[in-house]
């Protein structure tokens, strides 16, 4: 699909830059390839809008600058690092018309100290089953029950259609990832999102999953109005000004989503390699019941969730 209205322009930053985190939450220690901004799926819940308003979807075409710096970056990295393209856009959304992993993926192919994720909505899946090189490449899809997706998602293709994507880059020998992101409270939730779960469990091998992430809906103040002027009733219900200035469900509702989710999710894979986004240590210590966690820890946990599902990786110290 060609997204008619896309701005092609040089990017005069550092393509490479931390994931900004929310303080005083707990954050994985990601970092953003920033290879566009912007995104055409809609969702109505996204925070996009917030950063970027209505600007029109912007590919940066300094690519051979972008490629350079992450050679480098991997070259003279001493940790390990999870890298990322989904940040500020859908990272297969651009790829038929903008190809970048082409010349991305076997960069990270033979590396041992870095993994790269390729998060969508999307069904964009024919560039990476294409590909030689699949080491060390996480393709995550973001998941939410069915009545979200056909209401909120209305761009996005379907979940079923995200899941067959899945199962069959999963063939082709990658590892996945998934986020349930944002889990959104509504009548039949707990359905919905179980039987999301399992359709996603009776369609891809659980032992091919590195990670998974949740998180429930959150959303600056400023953007109450639009989701009311918009009809969609996400901005109704029991929100509070949690630290970050965003609009979130209060604490005890959160805890109860997570932990109605997470029983579902480990029916099918072990609690080590699931994780809340953006969350207060006091919420991970009301659903998992870890205390005193922090952003180190996080990373940690996940960085051991790679080791665990890439043999070609090493553990630090590096030598």
């Amino acid at each position: 699909m060609t997204y008619k209205g896309t701005i092609e322009t040089d990017y005069q930053g550092e393509f490479i830059k931390p994931c900004p985190g929310t303080p005083l939450h707990v954050c994985c220690g990601y970092q953003i390839i920033n290879f566009a901004r912007g995104c055409t799926l809609g969702c109505n819940y996204c925070i996009l809008d917030c950063y970027f308003g209505q600007e029109r979807p912007t590919v940066f075409s300094n690519r051979g600058d972008l490629y350079h710096e992450v050679e480098s970056a991997l070259r003279d990295s001493d940790r390990f690092i999870r890298y990322g393209t989904g940040e500020f856009t859908d990272s297969l959304l651009f790829e038929k018309d903008y190809p970048i992993y082409d010349r991305l993926i076997p960069l990270f192919a033979n590396q041992d100290r870095a993994v790269l994720e390729i998060k969508t909505k999307t069904v964009n899946v024919q560039p990476l089953l294409e590909m030689k090189e699949r080491e060390n490449i996480i393709v995550s899809w973001s998941l939410n029950s069915d009545y979200i997706a056909r209401k909120d998602e209305a761009r996005a293709p379907s979940v079923g259609s995200r899941i067959e994507a899945a199962r069959k880059v999963q063939e082709r020998g990658f590892k996945l990832g998934f986020h349930f992101d944002p889990i959104i409270h509504h009548s039949g939730w707990k359905d919905g999102y179980g039987e999301t779960i399992a359709l996603l469990f009776s369609s891809i091998d659980p032992e091919k999953v590195v990670y998974i992430s949740m998180g429930t809906l959150r959303f600056m103040p400023s953007m109450a109005d639009r989701l009311k002027r918009a009809g969609t009733g996400l901005e109704l219900g029991e929100f509070v000004r949690g630290i970050d200035g965003k609009s979130r469900y209060f604490r005890p509702l959160r805890t109860r989503i997570y932990r109605e989710v997470l029983s579902r999710l480990e029916e099918h894979v072990d609690l080590s390699r699931v994780y809340l986004c953006m969350e207060s240590p006091e919420v991970w210590r009301d659903v998992f019941g870890i205390d005193n966690m922090d952003s180190q820890k996080l990373k940690e946990r996940l960085d051991e969730a790679c080791y665990s599902r890439f043999d070609g990786l090493r553990r630090p110290p590096y030598r």
